[in-house]
């Protein structure tokens, strides 16, 4: 992700001290990229959309809290990731025909983008978190360092890349390997989910 981070951090100090315009200028200067990101995980566009205003309104709720914040872009996709799970978890329970029962569970829901709803909601709540550790554990320290670079510090695989000295395409395959290894422990993570038992 390439940011104009001078940009960025004169209209973050604006944000914080109440000017709109600094509000204004940071929801232009991070839509492209939250958009893109959140589309890669939900791939929702109604879902997306709501979550990033969400995200902006709560930010503005928040700003007296804000100018402690280090690293910015990395602020702002953390608070970003709990938003959409939260809002995704709200349109679950606004319409339940979206929960698919157990006997319909196949490997077409049970997509990568379930597995990284898993990783976000992660976050939230630490039984959760508990479990997922224990999956982790499965993983080579590569796998464990790029599954954490990718989904938990949202870095592009350009990025992961760059960081690891990799090309994009070993980064590619070893988070699909990595996907692979935790396939069954997130199956039965997924299903604790649906059942509320999480």
């Amino acid at each position: 992700m390439e940011y104009n981070h001078q940009g960025i951090t004169k209209n973050w100090k604006l944000l914080v001290e109440g000017e709109k315009q600094g509000l204004y200028t940071c929801f232009n200067l991070f839509y492209d990229d939250l958009y893109r990101f959140g589309m890669s995980l939900y791939r929702n566009p109604e879902l997306v959309k709501e979550s990033i205003q969400n995200l902006f309104i709560e930010l503005w709720q928040i700003r007296d809290k804000l100018s402690h914040v280090q690293n910015i872009q990395q602020y702002v996709f953390t608070v970003y990731k709990r938003i959409m799970y939260k809002t995704y978890q709200k349109e679950i329970r606004k319409d339940p025909g979206k929960v698919v029962h157990l006997e319909d569970l196949n490997e077409q829901y049970v997509s990568v983008h379930s597995y990284e709803a898993i990783l976000i909601a992660s976050q939230e709540d630490e039984q959760l978190k508990k479990r997922l550790e224990h999956a982790l554990n499965k993983l080579t320290p590569r796998q464990k360092e790029i599954v954490q670079l990718r989904y938990f510090d949202c870095l592009s695989f350009k990025e992961i890349s760059h960081k690891t000295e990799l090309t994009e395409r070993t980064v590619y395959n070893t988070l699909h390997n990595a996907v692979n290894v935790l396939r069954d422990s997130l199956l039965s993570i997924l299903i604790l989910m649906i059942l509320g038992d999480l």
